[in-house]
């Protein structure tokens, strides 16, 4: 599994402090606009160029070794286009490994328009293309065979008993989170496919007991099924995260069920609506803008060529060419729901299972990392899919990571003349480099945009909004019809010196778009300082209190934000106290 590490994403905020913030879940700050051009983005992407530029230098990182061999593509994208409009990319960088001018085919320079084999990274079109087929997540507490009776069709009660999937028990969403226990592959890695087996010491199998797809061979949808359907489990379904790659098969038949349609045409009309020409579900035609390392056969490059999908086995889980601005436009997509609606992105932006890494969750399909230090930092998650099929199926590896509380994201294409590159060492330079500037970005905007007085001069209330170097926006000072309202709070909540009540105000993600601006809902977590930090113990449970002191049927914790059309804040309104502060 691979990993990803943040150290000095977790050091922005980790001196010794006497006091730790219980932020809510989520961003910290409300979304920021990008600007390529502001000091902290620029000298972030600079220095990004500059740890790129010595890693294909000397193949040597903060983060290991990399190969000489390896050709790569990277692009960093945003859900705000910001000042960066002209492509779906705020940052691009590409190396060249000097052994592809060997390649006997393809391109020998990359660049934004390069091809590459994405392999694994089809499951988000596959998953993506289920969510656009009908109702959404709706059909992932379907059982599966409702889509595909033929399951149960094929099944015995009997082999149930001796091991059997129970499919009746399998629901359409642990496929897609990679819970259904079923195994990872049926033909194309049996070892009979790669070795003699007297020669490996293992027993002779009769023909009925040899796998007939895999290799040359080919399986169409009712093979497939009819050999799935009576596969041994590895683990009941919902168990344990199992991954497989026959699972996303399962999926993309499920697909063609629900629309009548093909599935390589379902997953074409999402690339033409976004337009991503360069991406395609088999090996292009033309290889002039293809990475070929060695040769099409030698680098995976033909194992899918324009065919009858029906009769091939793994299309619907690892099939897919494209290129890094065709991803940085798929990325974008899934960040700003462009094909979904936002409240189905909020439930695909979430985790179905843990793993036994407690760093790592999964979702459907991705491999979630945590990154953030609690109790020092908020905690910022890594919607991932990583591709490494090995290199006796490909020399391709990618990676496509998307952050939801920042709206950004990455895509990592890569080819090599050897074996797959690991790109653990690329995405962990940029999770060092990017993350840290983007969290400084947003405090230093709302800050700006947020951060002064905000008064009713004839009635004596006043708010002062500050920000320091934890999580969040916090009050400095509460006046309200000329009281100390930051004594009267600390008397509800049971904090014995009102000196002592911390008010942080973290944004809860209602906005309200107008012509003439927005507004935008905030809620205030109270905290007594000088409570001891956790030890060991769940002790940061802010969650369960919001919302719990009303006035008149408004929790007292609720703040709304209106901003202009520059995004500067002009006024708040806090709907318990029935008043509206205008800023100064």
């Amino acid at each position: 599994m691979p990993s990803i590490s943040y150290a000095p994403f977790f050091l922005l905020f980790s001196s010794a402090l006497s006091f730790t913030p219980c932020p809510l879940l989520g961003p910290a700050f409300p979304p920021f606009s990008l600007d390529t051009n502001d000091k902290t983005v620029a000298g972030a992407l600079q220095k990004l160029t500059q740890k790129f530029d010595t890693l294909v230098a000397t193949n040597n990182g903060t983060h290991g070794d990399t190969s000489p061999n390896t050709t790569f593509s990277i692009a960093l994208f945003s859900s705000d286009a910001g000042n960066a409009e002209d492509e779906p990319f705020f940052w691009q960088y590409h190396h060249t490994a000097p052994i592809l001018n060997q390649s006997l085919v393809g391109s020998h320079t990359a660049d934004k328009d390069s091809i590459y084999r994405i392999g694994g990274l089809t499951e988000v079109f596959t998953v993506w293309s289920l969510l656009l087929a009908g109702d959404g997540d709706q059909i992932f507490d379907d059982p599966v065979t409702k889509h595909l009776p033929e399951l149960i069709d094929n099944t015995t009660r009997e082999q149930d008993m001796n091991g059997r999937v129970r499919w009746e028990d399998v629901t359409v969403g642990q496929p897609a989170s990679h819970m259904s226990g079923i195994v990872r592959d049926y033909c194309s890695t049996d070892v009979t496919l790669q070795t003699s087996s007297a020669e490996a010491g293992l027993p002779p199998l009769q023909a009925i007991s040899i796998p007939c797809c895999g290799g040359d061979s080919k399986c169409d949808s009712s093979d497939f099924i009819r050999h799935l359907a009576n596969q041994t489990r590895v683990a009941p379904a919902g168990e344990t995260p199992i991954y497989s790659n026959m699972a996303f098969q399962l999926l993309g038949y499920i697909v063609e069920k629900r629309t009548g349609k093909p599935f390589s045409k379902v997953l074409h009309h999402i690339f033409d609506v976004l337009g991503m020409a360069e991406t395609s579900i088999f090996a292009p035609n033309s290889t002039t803008a293809g990475i070929i390392p060695v040769s099409k056969e030698a680098s995976g490059w033909s194992a899918h060529l324009e065919a009858d999908i029906a009769q091939c086995t793994h299309c619907r889980s690892k099939s897919i060419f494209s290129s890094v601005k065709d991803l940085a436009t798929a990325g974008q997509a899934i960040l700003n729901s462009t094909l979904l609606s936002k409240p189905q992105t909020n439930r695909w932006f979430k985790p179905v299972s843990h793993t036994s890494n407690p760093a790592n969750s999964i979702g459907s399909p991705w491999v979630i990392y945590s990154a953030g230090s609690y109790p020092n930092t908020s905690m910022v998650d890594i919607y991932t899919v990583l591709s490494n099929e090995g290199n006796d199926k490909s020399l391709y590896s990618s990676y496509l990571g998307l952050v939801p509380d920042f709206g950004v994201g990455f895509a990592i294409l890569s080819a090599d003349s050897d074996t797959p590159a690991d790109l653990n060492a690329h995405a962990d330079d940029i999770g060092d480099v990017v993350l840290t500037a983007l969290m400084e970005t947003a405090t230093e905007q709302a800050a700006r945009n947020f951060g002064g007085e905000y008064k009713v001069s004839n009635i004596n209330s006043s708010i002062v909004v500050e920000y320091d170097s934890l999580p969040g926006l916090y009050i400095q000072e509460f006046v309200s019809n000329g009281t100390d309202f930051r004594a009267t709070l600390a008397g509800l909540v049971g904090v014995a010196k009102p000196a002592d009540l911390s008010i942080r105000l973290y944004p809860t993600q209602l906005v309200e778009d107008s012509g003439s601006g927005s507004k935008q809902g905030f809620r205030a977590v109270f905290q007594d300082v000088t409570e001891l930090a956790d030890a060991g113990t769940a002790t940061c449970v802010s969650w369960l209190d919001i919302g719990r002191l009303r006035y008149g049927g408004h929790g007292l914790d609720e703040f709304i934000f209106s901003l202009d059309q520059s995004g500067q804040a002009v006024s708040v309104e806090i709907p318990a106290l029935r008043i509206s502060l205008q800023k100064s």
